[in-house]
């Protein structure tokens, strides 16, 4: 709950701070009703676009978004609870995402992989197909690659495992037990869970 309302107020400072400072004229690329889409914008649109669309078609699918964003916050429905929660849950999926991301780089660079380990994964391999493969000196670097995949993911395994084994958690299988899941479809298109 706290964290819808850091949302909320998030969003409320970045429509206050965009309303009080006005871009540069020269760094204004479009102007929709009260919205200047300025270049940093635009660059923006641009690396989201599929590749092969044209400035003028990645302007003009700008030009519709802000009218649709618009045409929603002119219906509040910016303001609506279900709208929040799912900003909540984006916000945490993205910082889970990125969390693991840098964890996951981290362990990465930490990890070591012998030449024998590769050879044994190699012998291994060839054994599983016969002796069916590549020789040894193509298929080095991959193994060596997966291997050190291997290591980081067990790394971030053990990590997440840690930061279980030392949080306080307490359930309360009772009140889990009392929860009964229905899924409808509401009248704002969204998953309704009762």
């Amino acid at each position: 709950r706290n964290l819808s309302y850091l949302v909320i107020a998030g969003l409320l400072t970045a429509a206050v701070y965009g309303c009080v400072k006005k871009p540069d004229k020269s760094q204004v690329v479009a102007e929709i009703n009260n919205f200047s889409l300025t270049v940093d914008d635009f660059k923006n649109e641009l690396s989201l676009s599929l590749s092969g669309a044209t400035k003028d078609q990645v302007l003009q699918d700008a030009i519709i978004k802000e009218l649709l964003l618009q045409e929603a916050q002119k219906n509040s429905l910016n303001m609506n609870r279900r709208f929040m929660k799912e900003i909540e849950n984006y916000w945490k999926q993205a910082l889970i995402k990125r969390l693991i991301f840098i964890k996951g780089e981290e362990f990465l660079a930490s990890v070591k992989v012998g030449d024998d380990e590769v050879r044994a994964q190699y012998d291994f391999i060839a054994r599983e197909n016969d002796g069916k493969v590549k020789p040894y000196e193509q298929m080095s670097g991959p193994i060596k690659d997966e291997l050190r995949i291997r290591k980081a993911q067990a790394l971030l395994e053990q990590w997440v495992s840690k930061l279980k084994a030392n949080a306080r958690i307490k359930k309360y299988d009772q009140v889990l037990d009392s929860i009964q899941v229905e899924k409808a479809i509401d009248q704002d298109g969204g998953i309704n869970e009762q």
